[in-house]
């Protein structure tokens, strides 16, 4: 498959999702409450601890900081490179605050965060940074072992934040599900 027939399977999936989200579909609905159920009911204090820590890596002070980090380096490195970094940064926040307040879904009942819901902030920035490491920055770094230990902890971090969400009650699955394939769909078109 190329790039633009990838691209445009993943637009039509994530408007579905937007669509049924919006029209409040019974199955999608039962999925996120059944996801939801289950979760809670397996919680402890030290994974929900830790859960919380991972959880922000993407909140905004660190977005922004990983933000400059990352852009710094791929400005020095790669200026084509930083282009795609910025484009699909600016782009996926723009895109999930406009239909946060666009959709206004309600958040699971959570102790923690309020405020819309519907897509992830934190697991479309999550995708976003994944894809920039493996794509972006990996390739730029001359030390193999570094470049390795990167991306695996890459690999391991960013899709955690996004679980995070969904463990957290703070996002329902297709919350998550939608944010992740938005930060796929910015990244994939900055960088055509």
């Amino acid at each position: 498959m190329n790039r633009k027939t990838i691209l445009s399977v993943l637009i039509i999936i994530f408007l579905t999702i937007t669509l049924l989200v919006v029209n409040n579909n019974s199955s999608v609905i039962n999925i996120d409450n059944s996801v939801n159920n289950w979760i809670t009911s397996h919680q402890s204090p030290s994974v929900s601890n830790f859960m919380l820590s991972i959880t922000k890596i993407c909140d905004n002070l660190q977005t922004l900081i990983i933000f400059i980090v990352f852009g710094l380096f791929l400005f020095i490195k790669n200026k084509s490179y930083f282009k795609t970094f910025v484009v699909s940064c600016l782009s996926s926040i723009l895109i999930t605050e406009a239909l946060k307040y666009i959709i206004l879904r309600a958040r699971p009942d959570n102790l923690i965060e309020y405020g819309p819901s519907f897509p992830s902030f934190h697991a479309m920035m999550a995708t976003v940074f994944l894809c920039s490491c493996i794509i972006l920055l990996a390739p730029l770094m001359k030390n193999v072992f570094s470049k390795n230990i990167f991306v695996l902890a890459s690999s391991i971090s960013f899709p955690l934040v996004a679980f995070s969400r969904i463990y957290l009650s703070v996002h329902w699955a297709s919350d998550v599900i939608a944010g992740i394939i938005l930060g796929l769909i910015c990244f994939m078109f900055a960088g055509s």
